[in-house]
């Protein structure tokens, strides 16, 4: 998005909740959309296709869409959620991409809600203070450091690299993604910790963590075969990663897990 911009007109704000849209994939067919969208996910997981690009969503992220030609958009969602749009135009535009930005400010969620309430209230000078609040979002979210489109596709070679591979047993090497991406591995390492708040190696483990998790909470497999399946050797390194991750060992994992269904 651009530095500077005049908001002109808010057209529309909505409270999208978890069970709007219960298909895992939702297709929108509109050929244009006719304002900038920007929204704030409270919570759920999606993968988004617009135009040719892919955005990750996930609790805590704002996500921005340019107003003009609309030649995909479709919503593959791993996990549901709740999330407020607001839709609005502006003196010039405000961005020729879309994006995503992940917000540790926890005062931006709260602007949205306190946005949204005033638009439904529709109380005396609502209108005036929708674009006051509209303005202190913009503000918060360019104290945000994130990963514009040009730097994602910049570690996108290592991003794939890393999905198609995180369970090997073979370390994936800061080398090998410094050479897919053609730049150094500090700089790698500086973007992931901008768009995934964590370094490559820790991506990793988190990829690997969450697997391990979904295939204990499947019941069809001891914790040993979970961690070879995980790409682990050692059962007892296995289970020491998996702690640290979760509070708990995969075997109080699974018990838990089966005594809360």
């Amino acid at each position: 998005m651009i530095e500077d911009f005049v908001i002109t007109q808010i057209t529309r704000v909505v409270y999208v909740d978890k069970n709007e849209y219960p298909e895992k994939v939702t297709r929108f067919r509109a050929k244009e959309l006719t304002t900038n969208e920007l929204i704030f996910h409270y919570s759920g997981k999606a993968t988004v296709y617009f135009n040719g690009q892919v955005l990750q969503t996930s609790e805590n992220t704002v996500r921005f869409l340019p107003k003009g030609e609309c030649r995909e958009y479709i919503v593959d969602r791993e996990e549901s959620g709740d999330c407020i749009l607001i839709c609005f135009n502006a003196d010039r535009e405000v961005g020729s991409i879309a994006e995503t930005v992940f917000v540790k400010n926890e005062k931006v969620g709260v602007l949205f809600k306190k946005l949204f309430l005033k638009w439904v209230q529709k109380d005396e000078q609502y209108y005036f203070e929708c674009l006051s609040l509209l303005y202190k979002i913009f503000a918060e979210l360019r104290k945000t450091q994130y990963v514009s489109y040009a730097q994602y596709e910049k570690i996108k070679p290592a991003i794939d690299y890393i999905h198609a591979n995180f369970l090997s047993s073979e370390r994936i090497s800061a080398e090998k993604l410094s050479e897919l991406c053609g730049v150094s591995y500090s700089y790698v390492k500086k973007l992931f910790m901008q768009k995934f708040k964590v370094s490559p190696k820790r991506y990793v483990i988190s990829l690997k963590m969450n697997y391990a998790s979904e295939l204990i909470k499947y019941g069809e497999y001891s914790i040993s075969k979970v961690a070879e399946m995980c790409g682990y050797t050692d059962i007892y390194a296995f289970s020491h990663q998996f702690k640290s991750e979760f509070g708990q060992s995969p075997t109080d994992f699974a018990k838990n897990y089966v005594s809360s269904k």
